[in-house]
């Protein structure tokens, strides 16, 4: 960061190690495990993962004797993280998330004749869970067509429209808004 190493990424109790090499994060992980049974706390080895890049190089690493388990990728904060920066899971989390957001409120919109409070509902709702960490996102076509695909179907949804409805009357989807 600003051409230093950034070594450690902490929130509450998530805690994030970074190393150049695998002798480095077993150090780095004893050191913090010691300074945990110093003050009273324990890592929990359940949600204790490790993730190597391509390059990396090395054994694997123990936790109180235990194998920590390798994983390729992982969540973080509510985002999904990987070596490859491949969005695509996070997308498919998002997706998931924003129909997961708009399913309590279809009864709701359902019964709703004011476009607009519908509009508020969908903005104020389901929009945040579909663009959650959007801003870490690297703006690619294929994300962006990712992402305006999922949007429309939520609208699409919204209005009580189909896709094949829709076509039968000749709209495109920048119709509907």
């Amino acid at each position: 960061m600003e051409g230093r190493f950034l070594s450690n990424l902490r929130f509450a109790d998530d805690i994030v190690l970074f190393s150049k090499s695998t002798e480095e994060a077993k150090v780095m992980i004893d050191e913090l495990n010691g300074v945990c049974k110093r003050i009273g706390l324990r890592i929990n080895r359940t949600k204790t993962q490790l993730m190597k890049n391509a390059y990396s190089e090395g054994e694997r690493i123990e936790l109180g004797g235990s194998h920590i388990t390798e994983k390729s990728s992982y969540v973080y904060l509510g985002r999904s993280v990987n070596m490859e920066n491949n969005l695509e899971d996070e997308l498919d989390r998002r997706r998931r998330a924003s129909w997961a957001a708009f399913g309590p409120l279809r009864e709701s919109t359902d019964q709703l004749a004011d476009p607009d409070l519908r509009a508020h509902l969908f903005d104020s709702a389901v929009l945040p869970a579909l663009c959650y960490a959007a801003e870490t996102w690297a703006d690619t076509a294929a994300s962006s067509k990712t992402l305006r695909t999922i949007h429309r179907a939520l609208e699409r949804s919204l209005l009580r429209d189909s896709r094949r409805t829709q076509h039968q009357a000749g709209l495109r989807s920048s119709d509907l808004r």
